[in-house]
């Protein structure tokens, strides 16, 4: 049993240094803060080592312990009693989230990676554009077009079904997108405060 433990240990350390950037990185789009997303990740490896013995092989590593990741910093948030409720990104007035099919061609347009090399948008920029984004547009953006989870994957981690996913990816997309071709224009103009960010974001 003792060896079963210290095999176990091994894997899980092992798959953790394999995918570590990308856990932080979560814990980061997540908190928004690197002191915080580290304090968040310490916890979540902890919870993950005391679960891998359950952890079923056949399923994603990055996703299992992603799904880790979000659950405790729900956790922590209602521990401080501060858990946000969802604003709507749809326009509210009590009508339902929007929902694409699967077969929406929308849902299937990249972020064109190539248009961000030629503009030489370095990768830590664009990681910045996404974290101005409202939190669920954020979180699905860095789950698939940097992470590469499947939507299912997402869905199951959002604990959102995957037309809601798919929705919110193709609205954080043309956001993003609008974010990355202002951004040069702008390198000359002061930034703007927070809450006119956020009226700007309202208004798209």
């Amino acid at each position: 049993m003792g060896e079963g433990l210290l095999d176990n240990g091994v894997d899980f350390q092992g798959l953790v240094l394999k995918h570590l950037n990308s856990l932080y990185n979560y814990a980061l789009v997540l908190t928004r803060r690197p002191e915080d997303a580290e304090d968040l990740l310490q916890d979540v490896l902890v919870r993950g080592f005391q679960g891998f013995a359950g952890y079923d092989r056949t399923l994603s590593f990055k996703g299992w312990m992603f799904t880790i990741i979000k659950n405790a910093h729900i956790d922590r948030l209602r521990q401080q009693r501060r858990l946000p409720a969802e604003e709507p990104l749809w326009g509210g007035n009590g009508a339902e989230e929007p929902v694409l099919p699967m077969d929406n061609l929308l849902c299937s347009v990249p972020l064109a990676p190539e248009d961000i090399l030629l503009r030489r948008e370095a990768i830590e920029q664009v990681r910045e554009a996404i974290r101005r984004l409202p939190h669920e547009m954020r979180e699905v953006l860095e789950l698939r077009d940097v992470e590469g989870l499947s939507y299912r994957e997402i869905a199951r981690i959002v604990n959102r079904p995957i037309g809601t996913v798919m929705s919110r990816l193709y609205r954080g997309r043309n956001l993003l997108r609008t974010c990355l071709i202002e951004a040069p224009r702008g390198a000359n103009v002061a930034p703007r405060a927070p809450d006119q960010e956020m009226r700007a974001h309202d208004r798209l």
